[in-house]
């Protein structure tokens, strides 16, 4: 099968990563691929030109099938213009509130997320709560969060990977994803870090999409726990590259993250209060090198990039059947 994905453009390589992982994945089953990175920068000239590369890539390429890997102005483009079947992945913050960008942006991207839906094909959302908040298309969408691959995102060493990273032996880190701190709350992570220094030497190992994809393993492996107190989450990827690397998680009960960590060992749901986060933290570092049996959980919950991509494949299949 030839699938064309759309991907929003952006210059970090971490930037929808789990994306191209995919398309990666859809290759190694044997399928031809092609990504066209769409720039969201709303402007008509803009617009225009890409649509004109769009519908050149889309003759070049005569794809069987078109995956766009987002929501709001994304998804919207891609349904405009389309000669086959269309597949949107709503992510999260194509669908959930987001409080980092201007209201009549996030009112505008919500109204195209809506008439996407409705235009698509067939519907993947990463987590329940997306599925629930869909607007439209509800009969067509399908519960399929992104895989990880356990290859890559498994236990290592703490010390080794400390030692490789040029980190401190004798400092507790927590490892944060910061790429969007409004949402993802960096303002709590670092109080929590602040109130921690007074008992512990303890840093927040904060990644803003400075660090490439391929490196996370070694950063999340030097941790002594990983940290999430976002606002809104669709099914966050840090949660299940922690689980599959087997390290301690307190998280705040967004997306699906409760349950990714439901009866996982040293990992806990906490509310969105300093005090609650400091508590657990401690815990963690009172007991040294702790790790969890996240990884069964995530093969038992069928999330490794394998399984996943065989679910996705089976929903092309069916998308293109119906046509």
């Amino acid at each position: 099968m030839k699938i064309l994905h759309i991907i929003p453009y952006h210059p970090s390589p971490s930037a929808f990563v789990f994306a191209k992982r995919q398309v990666q994945d859809l290759i190694l089953e044997g399928h031809e691929c092609e990504i066209f990175f769409f720039n969201t920068k709303i402007s008509p000239i803009h617009f225009l030109k890409q649509l004109i590369a769009y519908q050149k890539k889309i003759s070049t390429f005569q794809p069987h099938l078109i995956h766009a890997h987002y929501g709001t102005y994304t998804a919207y483009f891609s349904s405009l213009f389309h000669h086959c079947p269309l597949v949107i992945s709503f992510q999260g913050s194509d669908i959930n509130h987001t409080a980092d960008v201007p209201q009549w942006r996030e009112k505008l991207g919500k109204w195209m997320s809506k008439k996407s839906a409705e235009r698509a094909n067939g519907i993947i959302c990463v987590s329940q709560k997306i599925f629930d908040l869909l607007p439209l298309g509800k009969e067509k969408a399908h519960i399929i969060p992104c895989g990880i691959d356990i290859r890559i995102f498994k236990p290592l060493n703490r010390e080794e990977c400390k030692k490789r990273l040029q980190l401190s032996s004798n400092t507790r880190y927590i490892f944060f994803n910061a790429n969007n701190p409004i949402v993802k709350r960096l303002d709590i992570a670092e109080k929590v870090v602040k109130e921690l220094s007074a008992n512990h030497s303890v840093e927040l190992l904060s990644l803003n999409g400075n660090v490439h994809p391929d490196e996370i393993p070694e950063y999340l492996n030097a941790c002594d726990a990983l940290l999430l107190c976002s606002d809104s989450e669709g099914s966050p990827m840090v949660i299940k590259e922690a689980l599959a690397c087997q390290i301690p998680i307190v998280s705040v009960a967004v997306g699906d993250v409760s349950q990714r960590i439901n009866y996982v060992e040293n990992c806990f749901i906490v509310p969105q209060e300093i005090s609650d986060i400091v508590t657990k933290m401690e815990y963690i570092f009172e007991r040294k090198n702790l790790r969890t049996n996240g990884r069964d959980k995530l093969m038992k919950d069928q999330l490794d990039s394998v399984t996943v991509i065989h679910q996705i494949i089976e929903l092309y299949k069916t998308v293109n059947s119906n046509r």
